[in-house]
């Protein structure tokens, strides 16, 4: 009989960034800088697809999709946030199927039509995606040049929900459409269903690089992400400033065409207020 020893609970994986607390396995795995399945999505689930990624990724040859990983989180971890990966497909699914059928204003709108996704489970999709970046190394500064950034804990403690997120942090959506750092719609523009799908790029606080967040664009729409004390700087009417007109935690996203709604509704777990938003389309 083999008797199996219980995980080591205090281990920490010197190369898994969710470290902190321990709770890792021995065995670091590949993290995909954006959900393969998403890739797979985008893709056709395409065999002979490969993808080409810019020097920062610093992967010098074309790759098929699930090579396109970082070696920064152990197969526990990874295996734990396997729940945010399905709830990104869900919500990228529905958007791009709409998508496809309206082609650009030349097909159909369709019938009303709603799908519900965890709140939770997405706001740590964004919250994952953007750590996983830093700890590669793979963001730059206008010159070009990688940041290093330190990635605090608690954004660790909030990734493995560990912790409550507090009021003022988390997840955005623009709820001021003057804002044109946030894209709001998923159906018009052809290029959101062929390759700019998603992208992401880093908040960072200088003196020392610490991340503080994100902006997160998936199926045409902008996610912001705050893990900082973000009430003040919504307020600021700055051009220049991405969270302008931010709504946190939206309760749901609708977009209607002609009186027809297309809506993703959240469910959260948390005890904070959310709030509707609704994108009020013309042909």
């Amino acid at each position: 009989m083999t008797v199996r020893q219980p995980p080591d609970l205090t281990y920490k994986h010197p190369k898994c960034y969710a470290n902190s607390r321990g709770g890792c396995s021995t065995k670091i795995s590949g993290e995909h800088y954006v959900s393969h399945a998403l890739i797979k999505l985008y893709t056709f689930d395409d065999p002979s697809v490969v993808i080409k990624p810019t020097a920062n990724y610093r992967i010098p040859v074309d790759i098929k999709p699930k090579n396109f990983v970082a070696n920064v989180l152990c197969t526990r971890h990874n295996n734990d946030l396997s729940d945010a990966d399905s709830t990104a497909l869900d919500f990228a699914t529905f958007l791009r199927d709409i998508a496809i059928r309206y082609k650009n204003g030349g097909g159909e709108w369709g019938p009303a039509e709603t799908i519900e996704v965890s709140g939770d489970d997405f706001q740590r999709w964004v919250l994952k995606l953007i750590i996983t970046h830093a700890a590669a190394d793979v963001f730059t500064e206008g010159d070009g040049k990688r940041v290093t950034t330190i990635i605090p804990d608690e954004s660790i403690d909030l990734l493995l929900d560990r912790a409550e997120w507090p009021r003022t942090w988390g997840l955005g959506v623009t709820g001021n459409l003057s804002n044109s750092h946030l894209k709001f719609d998923p159906f018009t523009r052809a290029e959101v269903v062929i390759n700019e799908w998603w992208s992401a790029q880093p908040l960072i606080k200088h003196d020392p690089r610490t991340l503080l967040g994100g902006i997160v664009d998936l199926a045409g729409v902008s996610f912001t992400m705050c893990i900082f004390n973000q009430s003040e700087a919504l307020l600021h009417d700055d051009k220049i400033n991405p969270l302008l007109g931010v709504l946190q935690r939206p309760d749901s996203l609708t977009w209607i065409l002609d009186g027809v709604p297309k809506t993703i509704q959240f469910r959260w777990n948390d005890r904070w207020q959310h709030r509707p938003i609704t994108f009020t389309m013309h042909r």
